[in-house]
């Protein structure tokens, strides 16, 4: 019996399989894995003691690439963590492990897929849970417990005061490419005659703007559209000034159907903002989601 189960595939092998295959390398595989590069390595090491052959092709300065055996094992190996997963959540008593991810709606439309994706796939039997909120609720809600994860966007001081992990992103002021003000640099008059508009009147950029010009008399009004598509459509069927994150407009700006605004005085500096609770532990989902979102927003798109 001892010899057999020396011969066991174990879900460590499969993990560090997939994650390798997936991201390409041992230590990206490793950072969304939360382990240590060298415990990767380790891994892959026993797995192929076990398969009598190599898993990887050595390719200096490049991707790692499975070898044929190592293909051959990938889909089994994804089966066996998904029939692992869903053990384990059955013994608990639970249909599902779930993980609890606040965000606001540009950040979720803009930033999230890509990393949610890639995590999906690591994690495929993990309930991933959104809930769309304000800023300072949803981190209230992480602080409760309500939430696992929450990622927020605000002033970029206010971040540093907190000691939050936060990522610089800017915010931009857009209109139509036919209005007046698109091609030259606004002022504190020419803003007093318009309105900005925001996704939501209760955000955090609303307090942001209103503190922008300080002491100032005549102060722009403020309106909220509802939505980043909101205030989008806003500002190409009116005379609107668009408030949103330059995240948000790349692809717009890019092809010239909104036109950024310059102003003056510098826009207030914005930043995303990662808040999580006390129950993130090593090689656990929610580390995992932490891993891939914190990559993500290391390189968010930008307006050049």
């Amino acid at each position: 019996m001892g010899i057999a189960m020396q011969r066991d595939l174990e879900i460590r092998h499969c993990r560090a399989l997939v994650a390798v295959h997936d991201k390409g390398g041992v230590g990206a595989a490793a950072r969304a894995l939360g382990l240590a590069q060298s415990t990767v390595s380790e891994t892959l090491l026993s797995l192929e003691r076990l398969l009598g052959t190599r898993v990887t092709l050595p390719r200096a300065g490049r991707e790692a690439k499975l070898t044929a055996a190592a293909e051959v094992l990938l889909p089994h190996a994804r089966n066996l963590i998904a029939a692992s997963e869903a053990a384990l959540t059955a013994a608990a008593g639970q249909s599902r492990a779930a993980i609890r991810l606040g965000t606001v709606e540009s950040i979720s439309s803009f930033l999230l897929p890509a990393p949610l994706r890639s995590f999906r796939q690591l994690w495929p039997d993990v309930d991933l849970r959104i809930t769309i909120g304000l800023c300072e609720d949803l981190r209230a809600q992480v602080a409760r417990g309500d939430l696992d994860v929450a990622l927020t966007v605000e002033g970029v001081e206010k971040g540093r005061a907190a000691g939050a992990a936060i990522w610089p992103v800017r915010l931009c002021l857009v209109t139509a490419p036919g209005d007046p003000l698109a091609r030259q640099a606004i002022t504190a008059r020419d803003l007093a005659r318009r309105t900005l508009l925001l996704a939501d009147a209760n955000g955090g950029f609303n307090e942001l703007l209103s503190s922008w010009r300080g002491g100032e008399v005549d102060q722009p009004r403020q309106a909220s559209a509802g939505s980043v598509d909101g205030v989008k459509r806003g500002v190409l069927s009116g005379d609107a000034i668009g408030v949103l994150p330059d995240y948000a407009v790349t692809e717009e700006l890019a092809a010239g159907s909104l036109v950024a605004v310059r102003t003056d005085v510098p826009l207030p500096a914005i930043a995303l903002r990662l808040t999580t609770g006390d129950t993130t532990t090593a090689a656990s989902p929610i580390q995992a989601l932490v891993e891939e979102l914190t990559r993500a927003l290391q390189n968010p798109p930008h307006v050049n």
